[in-house]
């Protein structure tokens, strides 16, 4: 696999787990446990992506 090709599988992912974490706020609320969840599991997917692709 070339580094393109998984830098958009990581950028997908970012964005699934975005979208997730979005609906997950508008079911539980935003300082919900599962919306705290989703938001860390967002920033070390973004950090990875800054310390591998940019």
């Amino acid at each position: 696999m070339n580094k393109i090709t998984l830098e958009q599988l990581v950028l997908r992912r970012i964005n699934k787990i975005r979208e997730e974490m979005i609906l997950t706020a508008h079911e539980t609320g935003i300082d919900s446990i599962e919306t705290l969840k989703s938001s860390q599991k967002l920033d070390r997917l973004i950090y990875l992506h800054l310390l591998h692709f940019s």
